[in-house]
């Protein structure tokens, strides 16, 4: 058999000034517990708080206690800023090795969320060594002071894929337990992935260029197809055909040796 026990209202701070004005006119306990409409142990309490502390107001509770110092959260802020797919639960153990202190790994997230850091799924992106990034740095500092005539020139061209329906990437959603299957929580989806289509295209500071529609897998000879029949066109279009500038990435067959001496014989 299960007891509930009902959990007892807390006494208004209006009824307590009530109880301490009674009280100073010299009213007795058992006289204020029938104005105020209260038991005489009530009355008594509150005029035994109000000479302690001359107030009738609560005084702010403690709470739980911290389970980690403020320089153990910095360390935990230091771990996870140094290897941020440190998990909750590995960075837990670490603090009780460390620290000799338990925890729930919820309490970690807590001190996390407290210095802006957030769960979430991370964004795929080519792998870039340390030396790719110091020469994209440096590329990108040889063309920052490049006048606009020369970006008005420049022809920057790629190769991209497009779905016919829907998305490659992950989506999340927040919701409640059992309501997966709810319209607004459904990523909507069509039989055998409903396709997709490769395209290649170029642009420039003044336009956008011609597109070219892929089909079957891209080797040089096609590649240097698309330049041969769209290229021109393109930069004529833009109005840069006499002195328009090639820029393309190191695809492979960006750089076969075919593709390089064709775009420095065209230009």
């Amino acid at each position: 058999m299960v007891t509930w026990v009902e959990k007892k209202s807390e006494i208004s701070i209006d009824i307590r000034k009530l109880t301490i004005c009674h009280w100073k006119r010299g009213s007795s306990e058992r006289k204020i517990g029938e104005i105020v409409n209260v038991s005489k142990s009530t009355v008594h309490n509150i005029i035994s708080k109000y000479k302690k502390t001359k107030s009738v107001k609560n005084r702010p509770r403690t709470g739980r206690p911290r389970r980690f110092t403020e320089r153990e959260e910095r360390w935990s802020f230091r771990k996870i800023t140094y290897n941020p797919k440190t998990s909750a639960v590995k960075l837990t153990l670490k603090a009780h090795q460390r620290f000799n202190k338990s925890a729930n790994p919820g309490t970690v997230r807590n001190i996390l969320r407290k210095y802006n850091f957030h769960g979430r799924v991370t964004r795929r992106k080519p792998f870039l060594s340390k030396a790719h990034r110091i020469a994209r740095l440096e590329c990108f500092k040889s063309y920052i002071k490049k006048p606009p005539e020369f970006w008005n020139s420049a022809l920057f061209v790629d190769e991209s894929k497009y779905n016919v329906f829907g998305s490659d990437g992950k989506q999340m959603v927040w919701r409640k337990p059992n309501s997966e299957l709810e319209m607004k929580n459904l990523t909507p989806s069509v039989k055998h992935g409903g396709g997709s289509q490769m395209v290649w295209g170029c642009t420039s500071a003044v336009g956008v260029g011609n597109l070219h529609f892929i089909d079957g897998m891209i080797d040089k000879h096609m590649y240097l197809d698309f330049l041969k029949q769209t290229l021109k066109q393109s930069a004529e279009k833009m109005g840069i055909l006499l002195h328009y500038k090639l820029y393309q990435d190191n695809d492979p067959k960006h750089n076969t040796r075919i593709c390089r001496l064709w775009a420095l014989s065209s230009n």
